[in-house]
């Protein structure tokens, strides 16, 4: 078998330089001819078999690594001289090249069952570097002339003939899927492609959902109404048009795989986020952020690398999207019921007074610690049942407030309705500034006048006013 492969590797070899000269010299036409790039890649389709021609422009003697795909077989290298050049040991191949100059690989494939092609691009490496970063690719298919190839890239050129169909992207920076279309209907955003059942629509909310999702990401083969839902770099199958679950399932991946901690439980509820799942920990997260923020913070969790305590980085990443700090998974003990919060040193004012010097955020409002206020201002503040009732007293009323309650009682006869009044945080309760400016005839300011002017107040303001303009 042997025998015949090497014949035959030599005459595809000898057929990709000849189709290569001639659909340049189409391509070209009156324009000047771009400058080729240091790796080209050419794939030629026949007879259910792959054979990939790898053409590196110069490369220097030596002795180097191959890594390559585990189908591959049949690996042979060459060059225009006599000079000798070949490959040792198959599977774990190594390329012995005895002079400096242009260098040709081969090796074959059998077409995937699925006909999408993830794993098919060796890499050359000399000391454990990667001697190539940038490539063309062409595709030669011999089999399904009517049937295009595709590859989530701009293509440079796609031309038909009676028994060939040639495809060529250019300045591909990492293998792309490669797909035959099928029956599948298309959509392009960008130079990612999404793949979907033929003779059905894509409802509006599903291709703005897909386009958030690839905002700021690279081209991407995407392939909905599949019966599973499978994540990797540039190649994802959706369960049908789940895109909630695509998105926690390529989020929860790129956490694992960058987080040094086995199986840590913080990924379970980063995929409830993202799913919506209403479970306590996710309802939190959800209740505090914007959609865009909610975003910003799945953008900052796919650049993270080397994480080695993922609570810390989680934590870490909120408290930069929200703008104000938070030790919510650092702090979070199951199985008790605990409240996302963000606290910011920020000094508030009473009539230039000093009452305190932080505000904690939750669900988007602001709320102050009501020990310092009762202190400051002279209110008497009671403790009837720990971190559940409070009582507080000023002039000419009373009211008593229940913890996570939006109900309040007013001088022991009437009802009040607020938002959550009071929240208990760091074993303090904190009241909701809005709700308190209500109730009380007080004027709280943030830093100085000039500041509070340019903020505005918080009676009229939006309600996560200061440093989160919401």
């Amino acid at each position: 078998m042997k025998r015949i492969w090497i014949p035959l590797i030599l005459l595809f070899s000898v057929s990709t330089l000849m189709l290569l000269y001639q659909w340049d010299r189409a391509e070209a036409g009156s324009k000047k001819v771009s400058k080729l790039q240091d790796l080209e890649i050419s794939m030629t389709v026949k007879e259910n078999q792959l054979h990939f021609a790898y053409t590196y422009e110069q490369v220097k003697a030596g002795i180097y690594t191959l890594e390559i795909p585990e189908k591959a077989t049949e690996i042979v290298c060459s060059q225009k001289e006599e000079s000798p050049c070949r490959i040792t040991n198959q599977k774990n191949p190594e390329m012995i090249l005895e002079m400096e100059g242009e260098v040709f690989v081969d090796y074959t494939m059998p077409m995937p069952e699925n006909e999408v092609i993830n794993d098919w691009m060796i890499k050359l490496k000399k000391d454990d570097r990667v001697m190539h970063s940038t490539f063309s690719l062409t595709i030669q298919d011999f089999d399904e002339v009517k049937d295009p190839w595709l590859v989530p890239s701009k293509k440079q050129s796609d031309i038909q003939m009676e028994n060939l169909h040639y495809y060529k992207f250019p300045s591909i920076n990492e293998p792309l899927p490669m797909a035959r279309k099928g029956e599948a209907s298309l959509w392009h955003v960008g130079n990612s492609i999404v793949t979907y059942e033929a003779g059905t629509e894509l409802a509006a909310s599903v291709k703005q959902e897909i386009q958030n999702f690839l905002e700021g990401m690279g081209p991407v083969l995407i392939q909905l109404d599949q019966s599973v839902t499978k994540v990797s770099s540039n190649h994802m199958k959706v369960e049908g048009r789940d895109i909630e679950k695509l998105q926690a399932k390529y989020v929860v991946d790129h956490l694992r795989k960058v987080t040094a901690e086995a199986n840590p439980w913080e990924l379970k509820v980063v995929k409830n986020i993202f799913t919506r799942n209403n479970s306590l920990m996710a309802s939190e997260v959800a209740a505090s952020l914007t959609k865009d923020e909610l975003m910003m913070w799945k953008d900052r969790l796919l650049q993270a690398e080397n994480i080695k305590d993922l609570g810390v980085y989680l934590d870490e990443a909120l408290s930069n999207v929200f703008g104000a700090e938070t030790s919510f998974f650092r702090n979070y003990e199951a199985p008790t019921e605990d409240n996302l919060y963000f606290v910011e040193s920020r000094h508030v004012f009473n009539h230039g007074q000093l009452v305190t010097d932080r505000i904690v955020h939750y669900h988007g409002s602001p709320y102050l610690a009501l020990p310092d206020l009762s202190r400051v201002l002279n209110y008497k503040l009671t403790e009837i049942e720990k971190s559940k009732v409070y009582r507080l007293e000023v002039p000419g009323k009373e009211y008593r407030f229940y913890v996570d309650q939006p109900t309040f009682i007013v001088n022991n006869e009437s009802f009040g309705m607020g938002q959550k009044v009071l929240i208990m945080v760091e074993d303090s309760p904190f009241i909701n500034w809005h709700d308190l400016q209500e109730l009380v005839d007080i004027n709280l300011t943030t830093g100085s006048d000039f500041e509070q002017k340019k903020i505005g107040s918080p009676m009229t303001g939006d309600p996560a006013f200061l440093n989160h303009q919401r």
